[in-house]
Parts: C-alpha cells; sequence; structure tokens
C-alpha cells in the first residue's frame, strides 16, 4: 500500500528534525511542495510547513481524512 517507509529508528534521524522530511522527499522522489503531510503534533508539523509542505493535524481522524480528501480531489473512503 506504501511505496516509502521512513522509519526514525533506521534512518537515524526523527521528526521534527528537517532532514527527516528531506530524507523522505528523497526517497520518494518528490519536492516538499508535492507533499501532503499529516501528524497529531504541532511541533511535527511546523518543519514540514516551513520547507513547503502542505500540512493537516490530526485530532479526529474523520476530519483529517476529509482535508485530505480536499486537498488532493478524490474520494479516501
Amino acid at each position: 500500500m506504501f511505496d516509502h517507509i521512513v522509519e526514525s529508528s533506521k534512518v537515524g534521524v526523527r521528526k521534527p528534525d528537517p532532514r527527516f522530511y528531506e530524507l523522505a522527499c528523497e526517497r520518494a522522489g518528490v519536492g516538499p511542495h508535492e507533499v501532503v503531510f499529516l501528524d497529531d503534533l504541532g511541533v511535527n508539523l511546523k518543519p514540514a510547513q516551513a520547507m513547503g509542505m502542505t500540512t493537516i493535524k490530526v485530532g479526529d481522524p474523520d476530519k483529517a481524512l476529509a482535508d485530505l480528501e480536499a486537498i488532493v480531489r478524490f474520494p479516501l473512503r
């Protein structure tokens, strides 16, 4: 279901270190402006947003999915 999984314990860097987000983009072959990053912690969203990623704070999963569907413009459920 996923093309890439970046596990901080395996790559040696963790959120909110900007290198984590850079590494994820490199592995996926995309620029930050092409990414929608979801997390439940605002501290992890700030570096992603500063790099140019679209971010969604996950509190209510249904709202997060609705927000993501609005961004990608196709249904996810």
